[in-house]
């Protein structure tokens, strides 16, 4: 059983060294990704890393051609578009669930969530708050469905989210305040609505 619980340790963590380095650019799309090399340079053997690979293959992180090839995948305008959808009523269904179970001190972090994404200057700093939104809410929603899919999708929603932003035109800063004010309401169904709004879904 230990042998077991240590071999997966290795898999979760190869997982999330080659998907952290995938996320922030250290691995390029199209940079081969040989797993003799990477267990050497993990201090591990093959077997972990062959399957840490397999499992950023199924995320969309990484692309194999069997005899010929392992390497990070690039990223596509098509990616980057489904994942903006989805990561919008992803997170608009988490704001339903959560947002009536809140408590006092769970909303006033949420709106510091929501000041960080109305203040952000660049696309990289919206996509972190959007997430800490995403994850609080997650949290706050007391749904193990929510926080299992937020486990197996978050790398790929920190990459593929690149260049995200809520919509720009006047009615930007008021939907930003309906929103504060309808989490602090406890108004489920109109923070949902108000959220796709800001991301052009309503």
């Amino acid at each position: 059983m230990n042998t077991r619980r240590r071999a997966s340790a290795l898999v979760d963590e190869a997982y999330t060294a080659l998907g952290e380095a995938i996320v922030d650019g250290r691995l390029q799309p199209g940079d081969r990704l040989r797993d003799v090399e990477l267990a050497e340079l993990m201090g591990i053997s093959r077997t972990p890393v062959r399957e840490a690979l397999q499992k950023l293959e199924r995320i969309g992180l990484v692309e194999v051609a069997a005899n010929r090839y392992t390497r990070v995948a690039a990223l596509s305008d098509r990616a980057r578009i489904d994942m903006r959808e989805y990561a919008a009523h992803t997170i608009a269904g988490a704001l339903r669930v959560a947002v009536p179970r809140l408590d006092e001190t769970q909303v006033e972090v949420a709106l510091t969530h929501i000041g960080a994404m109305r203040d952000a200057q660049t696309s990289r700093a919206y996509v972190v708050a959007v997430l800490a939104l995403y994850r609080h809410m997650v949290a706050g929603s007391r749904n193990i469905v929510f926080s299992r899919a937020l486990d197996q999708t978050d790398l790929v929603l920190r990459r593929n989210l690149e260049g995200w932003r809520s919509i720009e035109d006047d009615t930007r800063e008021a939907l930003f305040t309906h929103l504060g004010t309808q989490i602090a309401q406890r108004d489920a169904n109109g923070a949902t609505w108000t959220f796709l709004a800001l991301h052009g879904f309503a």
